[in-house]
Order: structure tokens, then sequence, then C-alpha cells
């Protein structure tokens, strides 16, 4: 496996945590935490959120249950928000996912397989690579441990590196994933030259 996967976080992130971490209220006291949650428009706020970084309806968020927990939302979805959270930029797309400006980056299957297995290798590294009789299986095994979703699902998406039945709400969370890997490759890059 890539080391670059290294980069991301094994575990998913609470929609509660990861919606205070959005609106810049995690330091608050457990007082004035209450007073931000029980606001008149926050849950609201929080459902805008949700639709936008996973471009998906309100009626599906709303489903995951009818308080601050979400306690519906899929695992992967919390692995998601735990990449997102890793890149330290939601703070400031706050403001255009709430005015309806934010479209979330996506990733296909194969740029992102390309990226994390390919990335680097020479012409004949890569051709070696892709020739070898694992490398489909690799594929799976990279894709189902970034979207914290079983192998069975991920083989059914199709059985070339494409997977072009991948559910677009995946293609959002490679992007993510893609980018918490970059974030984490600059923190390194930039201790290294301090």
């Amino acid at each position: 496996m890539s080391y670059l996967l290294k980069h991301l976080p094994n575990e998913g992130l609470e929609p509660r945590q990861f919606l205070r971490h959005c609106f810049g209220i995690t330091e608050l006291t457990p007082a004035e935490l209450l007073e931000e949650e029980t606001d008149s428009q926050y849950r609201k706020k929080c459902i805008t959120i949700f639709c936008a970084v996973f471009d998906i309806q309100r009626a599906t968020v709303r489903k995951w249950g009818s308080d601050l927990n979400f306690e519906g939302m899929p695992n992967y979805c919390k692995i998601a928000l735990a990449y997102i959270h890793t890149t330290g930029t939601m703070p400031r797309h706050l403001r255009s996912i709430l005015k309806g400006e934010y479209n979330p980056p996506e990733v296909d299957a194969q740029t992102f397989l390309e990226k994390i297995l390919l990335d680097g290798l020479t012409e004949q590294q890569i051709l070696q690579t892709v020739s070898h009789a694992n490398f489909r299986t690799t594929c799976v095994k990279t894709l189902t441990q970034v979207l914290h979703i079983g192998t069975k699902s991920v083989q059914d998406w199709g059985q070339d590196m494409s997977f072009r039945k991948m559910p677009r709400i995946h293609k959002h969370t490679l992007a993510y994933a893609l980018a918490a890997i970059a974030q984490a490759q600059g923190a390194i890059a930039w201790k290294k030259a301090a």
C-alpha cells in the first residue's frame, strides 16, 4: 500500500465535532456551546453544510437524525469529514457554502489510483505495476481502505481501474483524501525546511 495513505486519518470524525470546527466554536464553554447550538438557524446551517460537502439532498441529511449528532450518518461520510477537517479548509469555505456557492471537489477512481499507486514511477515501473496479476486487487484494496467501505461494493463498480459505477459521493471523498494528503505533505516539507 502506498506510503501516501499513512497521512490520512484512520477514523471518522463525528458530525457534531466537525460542525463545531466549521463554525469555530470548539473552544467555547458548555454553556456557550449550548447557546450556539440551540440557535434557531443552527441545524438548518448544519444540514446545508452536509448537503454541500457531499453534494446530496436535504432529505438525505435529515434522515441521518433529528438532532445535531446525525447518528444515522454512514461511516464512509464520517471518514470524509475527517479528511476535510485534516485539510483545515472548512472555515474558509463556510461563507460560500451557506450562500450556496460551494462546489465540492471531485476525483474519479482512476485519477486517484494513478496519483496514489503510480505517481513518481518511471514508464517501465508503471508498465510492470499495471501488468502485475495483483494490480486490480491492489486498486480495490486501496479504495476500500480510503473510503472505508466493503470490498464487494468496490468490486461491483467495474472491472477496470476507472471503476465507472462508483457513486459520486465517493468521488468527493477521494478528492478530500487527496487534499488531506497534500496538506500533510506540505506540513512535512515545511517542517524539513524550517
